[in-house]
């Protein structure tokens, strides 16, 4: 008998519409989350070619990884870790996973005793390209707010400003949001990583009973571009994923997957000490957003220098030569809202909401990726192509 099958969205409306009685009829809900998610790395085999005796340094498209655990001597290849938070300039580990990923070309430097051997590489060359999330899909999070002078953040395009609000999770979609989070039952479990079919590996680091995350692993190799990227921040350029998640409709399960974004609670921190002023909820912050911005390209000015298209953090704004010129954004946009406030013109428009009363501006996370993959994730197992 075939599996009932629903996405999270398709739930949630059951529920508002007063019919979670249907739920009782449902097998499976695929949940998702995307936002930036520090904890990534990716653990890579690389075949140089010319032999040396053992790689001391790596960097590929200038992003500096971390030789080994393996030596591979005179071998002529390297084992790597980079980390998806490191950087050179407003180039991240994540830009360089999304370039990977995208089939391009990479150039990849090693130095070993004083001497330097280069190759340019592309995914398909490299036999092992493994993507880790040390802590990944955390149970919501919280928005942030400053309270005195601007300052750098990891949480703000620019310098976060007083009386403004920046905010992460997914609220209701998220995947730990709607299970009971019992690492015995998640050790293993199938999963999608940036389209990649991968596991869980237990919970994740910083892990607790009121923040849960997990950590996961998924072969790049079969990863999609549009879900992962670099996003760049005042405070340096962070990586976002999307994952999602398969659960069972059972009697563990049903109460979580009863919940919605009124009944989850999103606390606002000031960024310096991240002490807690107030609660709000998700609900404030995503009923009735948009989740990209509405464009009026007949404001734009053809600037020499555009501000919106500097200040995007995903690097989403480009130049049409066929518009005259114009920016629009692309489909690396995430709907963060940082381009609403970055032209002076008001060509980018976006309902962004508040939490408690502040203006959000800027988003971390982004819904429409999320309900894309769980969108993606249960098409797969309606084909047969996903066994939960």
């Amino acid at each position: 008998m075939d599996k009932v099958v629903v996405t999270v969205d398709e739930l949630k409306k059951m529920i508002r519409n007063n019919e979670e009685d249907k739920i009782d009829e449902i097998d499976i809900v695929t949940s998702a989350t995307c936002g930036i998610m520090s904890g990534t790395m990716a653990v890579f085999y690389i075949p140089i070619g010319e032999r040396f005796r053992k790689a001391e340094k790596i960097y590929m498209n200038g992003i500096e990884g971390h030789v080994g655990p393996c030596p591979n001597e005179f071998l002529g290849s390297v084992d790597a870790v980079v980390f998806g938070t490191t950087y050179n300039g407003n180039y991240g580990g994540g830009f360089l996973f999304k370039d990977l990923i995208a089939g391009k070309e990479v150039d990849v430097k090693v130095e070993s005793e004083g001497k330097t051997f280069e190759k340019t590489l592309t995914l398909d060359e490299i036999p092992t390209a493994r993507m880790i999330g040390t802590r990944m899909a955390f149970k919501n999070y919280v928005a942030v707010t400053n309270l005195g002078d601007p300052v750098k953040t990891i949480f703000h395009r620019r310098m976060l400003q007083k009386g403004e609000v920046s905010f992460s999770g997914c609220g209701e979609l998220n995947p730990l949001q709607n299970m009971k989070v019992d690492e015995k039952e998640l050790l293993g479990k199938r999963i999608l990583l940036n389209g990649s079919e991968g596991v869980i590996l237990g919970f994740g680091t910083r892990h607790s009973e009121k923040k849960p995350n997990i950590m996961i692993s998924a072969d790049m190799h079969e990863m999609d571009p549009y879900y992962l990227g670099g996003f760049i921040t005042s405070g340096g350029v962070e990586i976002f994923n999307t994952i999602a998640v398969p659960i069972e409709v059972n009697e563990e399960n049903k109460e979580y997957l009863k919940t919605l974004d009124e009944d989850i609670g999103l606390p606002l921190t000031n960024v310096i000490g991240r002490e807690i002023i107030d609660n709000g909820k998700y609900s404030e912050a995503w009923e009735g957003a948009e989740f990209r911005p509405r464009v009026n390209v007949h404001r734009c000015r053809n600037c020499d220098n555009c501000n919106a298209e500097k200040m995007c953090p995903t690097k989403a704004i480009k130049r049409i030569d066929h518009l005259g010129g114009r920016r629009l954004p692309n489909e690396d946009c995430v709907g963060c809202g940082v381009c609403v406030d970055s032209c002076p013109y008001g060509i980018y428009q976006m309902k962004r909401n508040s939490v408690l009363g502040i203006p959000v501006t800027c988003r971390q996370s982004d819904r429409e990726r999320a309900l894309k993959l769980a969108k993606e994730l249960k098409k797969r197992i309606e084909k047969g192509e996903f066994k939960p």
